[in-house]
Parts: C-alpha cells; sequence; structure tokens
C-alpha cells in the first residue's frame, strides 16, 4: 500500500503491515528507502488492504517494491507497534514473512520498479552487521529478531479461517 492510499484526516485505527526478510546469497539482507522517512531504510513491504490475506499482501508489496514475486508460506515475528499520538500513526502489527536465499540471478535481478518511484528511492543489500547503519533502532530489533527466529526454523503458517492461506 503506497503510503499515499492513507487519508490522512481518517487514519485506520489499527494497521496491519506486511514485510518479507530476503536475503541474498552471502546472508546480506533486503532493504528499501522510502522517500517519506527521512533517509530511513526498512524491509520491503506495506500495509495490507481490507479483505486482503496477510500473506498475499507482504507477496504484493514485495513485487511492487522490488520487482520479485516470491510465495510467502510462513511469517517468522509479529512486531506490535504502539500508536504514536504526536505524529498520528496508528497502533498496527506487522507480519515479517520469510522470503528467504535468493540465488545470486534472483537477488541482482531486484530492483525498484517505475512505479513504485515516488515512493521509494533506492534499493540496498545490507549485511547484518551493517543494520545499525541503515535502520531505526526498532527495525534493527524486528530483523534481528527475525533472523534470530529464522534460524532456529520457527514458522507461522498465515491461516484464514483456521486453514492455509490460498
Amino acid at each position: 500500500m503506497a503510503h499515499a492510499d492513507i487519508d490522512p484526516t481518517a487514519p485506520p485505527r489499527r494497521r496491519i503491515g506486511a514485510v518479507v526478510l530476503v536475503q541474498d546469497p552471502i546472508s546480506r539482507i533486503l532493504l528499501v528507502k522510502p522517500t517519506y522517512k527521512d533517509g530511513a531504510w526498512q524491509l520491503p513491504g506495506g500495509g495490507a488492504h481490507a479483505s486482503e490475506s496477510i500473506a498475499d499482501a507482504a507477496a504484493r508489496e514485495l513485487a511492487e517494491e522490488t520487482g520479485l514475486r516470491l510465495k510467502l508460506t510462513h511469517a517468522v515475528v509479529i512486531d506490535q507497534v504502539p500508536a504514536n499520538p504526536a505524529t498520528g500513526t496508528a497502533e498496527g502489527f506487522n507480519f515479517v514473512f520469510d522470503g528467504g536465499v535468493l540465488t545470486g540471478p534472483e537477488a541482482e535481478a531486484a530492483a525498484i520498479p517505475d512505479t513504485a518511484r515516488a515512493e521509494l528511492e533506492d534499493l540496498r543489500w545490507v549485511a547484518p552487521s551493517e543494520l545499525v547503519t541503515y535502520v531505526l533502532p526498532y527495525q534493527e530489533r524486528r530483523i534481528r529478531a527475525a533472523l534470530h527466529a529464522q534460524g532456529r526454523g520457527d514458522s507461522l503458517p498465515p491461516l484464514v479461517f483456521g486453514s492455509p492461506a490460498p
């Protein structure tokens, strides 16, 4: 969901976000740099639309922001973000999906599509040791928790009415 899709006069009471942890063959993490966040980088992703499954939202956002089309089968962590009265940002939940490890050619194919240029200014593969240079502290904690869960083999399958999401 483009940041511009949110009506500032009637923001949602609670936001559901879907972001994707994708790695290249040398364990670097794919980050995007939004045009609207004062230079902070983040995992590719965004808000789920009404009636959209969270897995579909994650896959759609990943494709919209990076051109990558991946089948996302599970999340690795859920991060609750409190409301921020100073900015008017609603409370939300961000599901971090495991996008896996891409091959070299797949990783090289990641690029910001022309349709996302107004929302994103850059895309970069970043080593975990460099995260502190790129992302805000809460984003770094989220990514490190996702990497830890991924390393343990944790898996949160998205369900719809108790059945695996299509």
